[in-house]
């Protein structure tokens, strides 16, 4: 007789909270986009380096603050510069820019550059039209000050111009925020480990969060009510998976200065910790301060899903999404509960769309593949979960489920290589083991597939397939006790009757 082979494929998704790496702006729904790009230190040295990126942080910081405006967030702008080979420092051009600017989705592109000459520094800020490429001469603003004491005012009032030149309603009260934003560093020496420790977040190392944590704790002994390095260190120990910590620094940062990022931050670190009552507080709260922001929308509506208010987590994942179509975590997230309730081909369309404003999306990749599997169209998933791979190759999942469609296409030999890797990349996952253990059965592998199926058991799987594969190899080989045992427990764990029928007859044969 042959062996019973079921061959199960898991679904594997995974919601992103997406942890804002620092208090910067957020893409969303405004009458003008806006990116702002590293300002080029025309001294060519390293003595005021560190305002290239910081002066681009600091105003985005600042003007995020002003509702009309919609402030493209640093980590995308660091990513498309990334993909057109530019750097952070001088790279970029009136050629060059407004490119960049369309593909951040941005109506303009904020250039700058600064340079010292003994204690004085003049910061010149340009706008570049990204539909035209041209730059608009009449919105070319400068400012002349004391440098490094002078620094912070000096970028407070280059924001000022910057607002007026934009033309866009500001009310006292957002422009007051921005001056406090744009100001509060105050100590340079501060600033500049604060900076290198956004930098070294940045990097998305162990090495880079070890960095980031010492950096912004140097800030903070320097400068103890600086709340913006407080919102730093809770990110870099949020991803060195000390949530504990993280939590309290973000609450230290709110203590100092409420903000909606350090709310959204600490939503997402309490969300993680599965503290979803508080995380759902926290993100409201973000809202509350910022009625347009829509990644705290998206991590809401992640909290939600949690929760099992699956309609709500929709509608706040939906209005992510009105706020800023580009936003690829809003899109994928969406396209999860779109899945859950069978709705394939919205699902897909939302997976779609998330890899179109995010092409390294290794996640929404993986996620499309399923559906695609799902559908029986196989050669779209595995096209699709090679790209997962492609792009994440150390992530286990892609490979198991390319397994998976691999075997339903009838291709063991790959089906194998592809569970091999997952089960290497993941040592302590069973159901890839067990159906490791059917793919070499499939190639007459017998003694390997039996060596898979007890790693399978070792780890404490207690699956009646998995136990009766096993003793029907046995059987056939002749081990008829030790195949009787693994029967007689598939047949306690069994629950479908045919199945049970079935064992019992094995076993009365052997009797």
């Amino acid at each position: 007789m042959k062996p019973v082979q079921t061959f199960f494929a898991v679904l594997f998704i995974t919601i992103l909270g997406i942890t804002l790496f620092l208090p910067t702006g957020t893409c969303e729904a405004s009458s003008i986009t806006v990116a702002v790009l590293p300002f080029e230190n025309l001294n060519r040295d390293s003595t005021y380096q560190v305002l290239s990126r910081g002066m681009c942080e600091s105003l985005i910081d600042g003007l995020s603050s002003v509702q009309s405006l919609t402030l493209v967030e640093r980590a995308q702008v660091e990513k498309a510069l990334k993909e057109q080979a530019l750097g952070l420092t001088g790279a970029v051009d009136e050629k060059t820019a407004p490119k960049t600017g369309q593909l951040l989705g941005a109506k303009y592109v904020v250039m700058g550059s600064y340079q010292v000459i003994g204690n004085q520094m003049k910061i010149t800020a340009r706008f570049v039209n990204v539909e035209t490429g041209e730059i608009d001469q009449s919105k070319i603003v400068s400012v002349t000050g004391r440098c490094p004491d002078g620094v912070f005012d000096l970028q407070s009032q280059i924001a000022s111009k910057l607002v007026a030149s934009f033309n866009v309603a500001a009310t006292k009260v957002e422009t007051d925020r921005m001056t406090d934003v744009l100001k509060s560093p105050g100590n340079f020496t501060a600033y500049e480990f604060f900076m290198k420790g956004r930098n070294a977040l940045l990097l998305g190392t162990e090495a880079g969060y070890q960095e980031a944590v010492a950096y912004s704790r140097k800030a903070i002994e320097l400068k103890p009510d600086y709340d913006a390095a407080y919102n730093n260190l809770g990110n870099a120990l949020d991803h060195q998976m000390k949530g504990g910590e993280a939590v309290e620094a973000y609450r230290k940062a709110i203590e100092l200065k409420p903000n909606p990022y350090s709310y959204d931050n600490l939503g997402v670190a309490l969300k993680n910790q599965g503290k979803y009552e508080e995380a759902i507080a926290a993100q409201r709260k973000a809202i509350e301060l910022k009625p347009n922001f829509g990644g705290a929308y998206d991590n809401l509506g992640v909290a939600l899903k949690n929760q099992g208010k699956n309609e709500e987590a929709m509608a706040a994942h939906r209005k992510a999404i009105e706020l800023d179509p580009t936003n690829a975590s809003a899109h994928y997230n969406l396209g999860i509960m779109l899945k859950s309730q069978g709705k394939n081909e919205e699902a897909m369309a939302s997976y779609r769309k998330a890899i179109q404003s995010k092409p390294d999306f290794s996640e929404a990749y993986n996620n499309l593949g399923q559906i695609l599997k799902d559908e029986k169209k196989y050669e779209e998933a595995i096209a699709a979960y090679r790209k997962a791979i492609a792009l994440k190759p150390n992530d286990p999942n892609p490979h198991f489920n390319l397994g998976i469609v691999l075997f339903l296409q009838g291709n063991a030999e790959e089906s194998v290589a592809a569970l091999r890797k997952a089960v290497e990349l993941k040592p302590d996952w069973t159901v890839a083991y067990t159906n490791l253990g059917i793919a070499l059965e499939k190639q007459g592998k017998n003694e390997e597939a039996i060596m898979a199926y007890r790693k399978a058991i070792e780890l404490k799987l207690e699956k009646p397939f998995a136990l009766e594969n096993l003793a029907i190899l046995l059987d056939a080989k002749g081990a008829r006790k030790e195949a009787r045992e693994y029967w007689e427990r598939a047949e306690k764990l069994e629950k479908r009757p045919e199945w049970v029928e079935r064992i019992k007859k094995r076993l009365a044969e052997k009797d």
